[in-house]
């Protein structure tokens, strides 16, 4: 520290260093080229001495100018001394307590939470504060962190109410606030259960403070059974089907099977079983919902609790059915020939409530009209007027922007207004020479066109994850059997690759392509006001026909889902001036859902301005009003809903605009207590052993709460801090200086050199 201060360096409260670095305002680069500019100066100027200075004489010398020059180029740099150290901090010790509601889970009577209780009135506390003599700071933990105080701990008005865990963000939270350095520990009392947030691993990997874990109850649990059913349908279409796929977890219990009970609208509908093999925790079930009634409709599942189980608060789960009426109706327009239109067709040929209308240019001013695979007779301009008006999906394939601009404006209107739905295929010729740049039509496409780069490689298609939220993907009942089957799809012969894809857009499909070890969009999807737009970007596809699942007989899994891609692009909008949007129809007490209200004038064209106005209905009947927000989108707007009971709830909407009602809308939510703290809710013991060890910490049931207290060290705590002088400021330096040049001097004078 001495030599330090001579440089005129001020150390402040630091204390010890932990790290000295030089940082030089020209780089290390400008210091180079400064010394090889001077040392050949340096050395000339010597050898021309000639031989009459002895040679011990001219190295002590050389030794000086070499140092004063060096120096000077040094500080011509201008050379930043960096000190890092360490400064001492009052000690500071934290408890956080985990309030989830897995710690409201029962052992033998008595709850995790309940067991915290006891712990503290034994005296926790007070046996830390005379261990360390600190008395420890306490937060409890579950969404969110908030400090408890001395008066809620002695009463311990504390309850375990929270939805989700999120540990890694308590930790960060509150070593944030109180100061890492200052803190001799972070004690956590949690049965380890993290539902939110980082993964702990990942976030404590690199924590300097010491986490110790005390587990209420980890002496002991019970046998638990779990119902898991992670996306269940919305939407079925009449005289079709729908696929129920769901999940049985066990701990602790030895079961070959558990039955599954269905009931719809309260009453028994149908039962699955879940087989679970040899040493396997979790065991799949699916049964199959006959859509032959329109309407709404309730489902409830539900598992047999066994004796002495850790929660029944994970063996049922429910979601709502809507069965609507097909009135599917497709137009394509191609601008060649090509046998994906072939394919299509005939895989909606396969639902006799799907229509399909194809309108083909065969050359440059003949059309061919084909309705349902039937041609009709050949005409020189295209009519397709009429059938875009009766479109639920329109097919885009290769066609010249100039055929489609008489009707672009009401294109983008029943996009926009959600009765329309469109999908694009690729083309043998570019956005831009197709004559689409600049039009509506490019601005709502999910890439950015005009950039697009062919690649003609085979590749096969990816699936992004086994838990896709689009039905239509699901070709096989198994997740990962699924991703392993597009995997063996017949390869495409190639794709536009595209420099960026548009903000809101998704990757339904991703894809390998031969040559590239990146993974391309294949499949891509995004919104355009309630309507959607998917889009492929290589192909072909209609080998994918030939693909089937070994248990099937001339079906075509693929082909179902272009069939169901439709349905969903038709998005099955009322024609009413205002219709709700729910992120799900399944919601959950606590948790906010952002319902979207879209509306349109009497020209449906998107209503901006407007007052939006909700209502919501519980099944006892009581009703709360909530007002929407306008968004950014046109015509769209929004209110988050947190809903305080579960039941189905009755959302109705109200739009006015200048006084004038617009219109209204209604739908439907069912909300089910969160699933998330029971989905998994045994005490993770083997995960908060791993983080004590990577904190240096330690881990302890609750009933051994004593060995934590023994293990934590009353050391100072200290802070790490990091502090700069210029050097070009140092007296010191600047003597030095100034005093070599004249050591030089005195010994060439006494030297008898000049």
């Amino acid at each position: 520290m001495f030599i330090l201060k001579l440089l005129g360096f001020n150390p402040g409260p630091i204390r010890a260093i932990d790290k000295i670095a030089i940082h030089l305002g020209w780089g290390w680069a400008g210091l180079i080229l400064a010394l090889l500019a001077m040392l050949p100066f340096v050395w000339w100027s010597y050898r021309c001495e000639g031989k009459s200075v002895p040679a011990k004489m001219r190295r002590r010398l050389l030794l000086l100018r070499l140092s004063w020059t060096t120096l000077l180029a040094i500080l011509l740099t201008g050379p930043i001394l960096v000190i890092s150290g360490w400064i001492p901090q009052k000690n500071r010790l934290a408890v956080l307590l985990d309030t989830s509601r897995s710690m409201g889970i029962k052992f033998q009577g008595e709850s995790r939470i309940e067991r915290v209780k006891k712990l503290f009135a034994g005296g926790f506390l007070n046996k830390i504060a005379d261990k360390t003599g600190i008395f420890p700071e306490v937060f409890s933990f579950a969404d969110n962190v908030s400090p408890l105080s001395r008066q809620e701990i002695d009463q311990f008005s504390i309850t375990a109410d929270g939805n989700q865990t999120d540990i890694s963000g308590a930790v960060r939270n509150v070593a944030g606030n109180l100061g890492e350095g200052s803190l001799l520990g972070l004690i956590m009392l949690t049965d380890g259960v993290s539902t939110s947030g980082e993964n702990p691993l990942t976030a404590l990997s690199n924590m300097r403070t010491p986490v110790y874990f005390i587990a209420p109850g980890a002496d002991g649990e019970s046998p638990d059974l779990a119902l898991h059913l992670p996306r269940p349908p919305a939407l079925g279409y009449l005289n079709s089907s729908v696929r129920v796929r769901g999940e049985v977890s066990l701990h602790r219990l030895a079961t070959q099977s558990v039955e599954i009970k269905v009931l719809r609208d309260g009453e028994p509908f149908a039962t699955a079983v879940a087989t679970f093999s040899e040493d396997a925790g979790r065991a799949p079930f699916a049964f199959t919902i006959p859509c032959d009634t329109e309407g709404n409709f309730r489902f409830e599942l539900s598992i047999p609790g066994v004796a002495d189980e850790l929660t029944a608060d994970n063996n049922t789960a429910g979601f709502l059915l809507k069965v609507v009426r097909e009135r599917l109706n497709v137009l394509a327009v191609s601008g060649h020939p090509n046998w994906d239109m072939k394919f299509i067709g005939n895989a909606l040929a396969i639902d006799p409530n799907a229509h399909m209308v194809h309108w083909l240019r065969i050359r440059d001013d003949r059309w061919v009209c084909s309705r349902d695979l039937q041609p009709e007779r050949a005409v020189n301009v295209p009519q397709f007027a009429e059938d875009l008006k009766n479109a639920d999906v329109l097919v885009l394939n290769g066609v010249s922007h100039r055929f489609l601009q008489a009707l672009e404006g009401e294109i983008i209107r029943r996009l926009e207004a959600g009765s329309l739905g469109m999908l694009v295929l690729p083309a043998n010729r570019s956005f831009a020479e197709l004559g689409y740049t600049g039009t509506a039509i490019e601005a709502r496409l999910p890439v950015v066109p005009g950039r697009e780069l062919w690649r003609g490689n085979p590749g096969n298609m990816v699936l992004p994850s086994t838990e896709t939220p689009y039905n239509f993907l699901r070709l096989v009942d198994d997740p990962v059997q699924n991703v392993e089957f597009f995997a063996t799809l017949p390869k495409f012969d190639g794709l536009y690759e595209y420099d960026s894809i548009k903000p809101g857009s998704e990757i339904l499909l991703n894809s390998t392509v031969r040559g590239s070890s990146d993974l391309l969009p294949f499949m891509l999807q995004c919104r355009a006001g309630q309507g959607h737009i998917i889009m492929f970007t290589g192909g072909p596809l209609w080998p994918n026909g030939f693909r089937l699942v070994p248990t099937d007989r001339g079906f075509s899994p693929f082909s179902a889902m272009l069939v169901n891609m439709f349905k969903w692009l038709a998005n099955r909008r009322e024609d009413a001036q205002v219709s709700i949007d729910l992120p799900s129809s399944r919601g959950y007490v606590g948790q906010a859902s952002n319902i979207r209200v879209w509306v349109l004038d009497s020209k449906n064209q998107l209503q901006a301005n407007a007052q939006v106005m909700l209502t919501l209905r519980d099944e006892k009947g009581s009703a709360s009003s909530l007002p929407c927000i306008e968004t950014s989108e046109r015509g769209c707007y929004e209110a988050a809903f947190v809903p305080a009971l579960r039941g189905l709830y009755q959302i109705e909407a109200e739009a006015r605009y200048q006084g004038r009602e617009l219109g209204r809308a209604s739908s439907e939510m069912l909300v089910e207590m969160p699933t998330a703290e029971f989905d998994d809710p045994v005490i993770k013991e083997a995960l908060m052993r791993q983080l004590a060890s990577e904190t240096a910490g330690l881990f302890a049931g609750d009933n051994e709460s004593d060995k934590i207290i023994a293990a934590i060290d009353a050391v100072p705590g200290q802070k790490l801090e990091s502090r700069s002088a210029d050097l070009r400021d140092s007296w010191l330096l600047l003597l030095v200086l100034l005093v070599l040049p004249m050591i030089e001097w005195y010994l060439r004078r006494t030297g008898g050199l000049s």
